[in-house]
């Protein structure tokens, strides 16, 4: 399949306008990756988000491994229970870190690059015993929407890319996990000005094949903000083998969120806000059920979580915070296209709940 080369540069080109000296602080620029690989059912996300401006600015990555129960100490006892690993830390954005063109990030930990359709992905973190080394390039149709939408108190652009052929290597510990071609990997990006404390979003992305080996991925997205009065107009989309089939809009498209009964105190990435919050109780989300209907064609998708871990995001600006529910676990999905009905079982699920 042919990538349109110049969606991809567009999607790709870093949005902070860095060489203008009046360059607001509430700037925001993040990469996002999702891998996931259906044999063993791990899975990795990791984030590196650009805030502000070099010098005054700050650059935060995070990182979510997901793996069996076991695996790290070699005593794998049931592969449906999994455990999550992570880590998020900030650091100064000194000027000559970031190249803009290519793009070029470069700490002593961190090594990011994108040329051309090549991405690269180099990153260590020795306190936690965990690095990855991943190159790729996008095969799947990208998705780019450049309208600068309202957002909280600013506005906000996006893009999706969901396939890659990732290749590489994960450390955990003392195990070696290798990425092939075979796993899933899911990429977007999102740039704006906005602080954290007044926004949200529900998202996810949903991969699966159905009986005849076909593969579907079908990619949410609808904002709020933090109390859930405001909520703004959903959006699925959806891709048949790689390429874009469908984008249902609006009234079309609805989500169900089922929650615990009881309220748990839940799995927090470790960090200062993780501390504040830390005797803090709230109920867990159980279960995602989305259904999206047009005139010709109809989705039913159901998502069950496996695992749940949260990250509290703070803003320095307004002193607010946002807390992210990073949510993962196994799909189901019905579709209805082309006069044809088919099913998806056992596929797989990342998403975010934020507010």
């Amino acid at each position: 399949m042919t990538v349109d080369r110049q969606i991809l540069y567009l999607l790709e080109e870093f949005k902070i306008p860095i060489v203008d000296p009046h360059c607001p602080e509430d700037w925001k620029d993040w990469y996002h990756y999702i891998l996931y690989d259906p044999v063993s059912n791990i899975r990795l996300l990791y984030n590196l988000c650009f805030n502000g401006r070099p010098g005054t600015g700050y650059v935060t990555d995070t990182f979510f491994l997901t793996v069996p129960k076991g695996f790290v100490r070699h005593r794998l006892s049931d592969l449906s229970e999994m455990e999550t690993y992570g880590f998020a830390r900030n650091m100064d954005w000194n000027k000559e870190n970031l190249v803009v063109q290519p793009l070029r990030f470069e700490t002593d930990d961190i090594l990011f690059s994108i040329c051309d359709d090549n991405t690269r992905l180099s990153v260590a973190n020795p306190q936690s015993h965990t690095s990855f080394n991943l190159q790729g390039q996008p095969f799947a149709t990208p998705i780019y929407v450049p309208e600068l939408a309202p957002y909280g108190n600013g506005f906000i652009g996006w893009g999706v890319v969901p396939g890659f052929k990732m290749r590489g290597k994960i450390r955990l510990g003392l195990r070696l996990i290798e990425v092939d071609e075979s796993w899933f990997c899911y990429h977007d990006r999102n740039f704006g000005r906005f602080n954290w404390g007044n926004i949200g979003w529900s998202w996810f992305v949903l991969n699966a094949k159905d009986k005849e080996g076909r593969v579907w991925t079908y990619v949410f997205h609808r904002g709020n903000d933090n109390a859930f009065n405001k909520i703004g107009s959903p959006i699925l989309f959806v891709y048949c083998e790689h390429k874009m089939k469908k984008v249902f809009l609006g009234e079309g498209v609805d989500i169900q969120f089922v929650w615990s009964k009881k309220e748990e105190m839940p799995p927090v990435l470790p960090g200062a806000m993780a501390s504040v919050f830390g005797d803090r109780s709230i109920l867990a989300p159980v279960s995602v059920s989305v259904k999206a209907a047009d005139e010709t064609d109809y989705v039913a998708l159901k998502m069950i979580v496996q695992t749940h871990t949260e990250m509290i995001v703070p803003d320095s600006e307004k002193k607010q915070y946002t807390f992210i529910k990073e949510l993962s676990g196994h799909a189901n999905a019905i579709q209805f296209f082309d006069q044809r009905k088919s099913a998806c079982k056992n596929g797989f699920f990342y998403a975010e709940h934020v507010h």
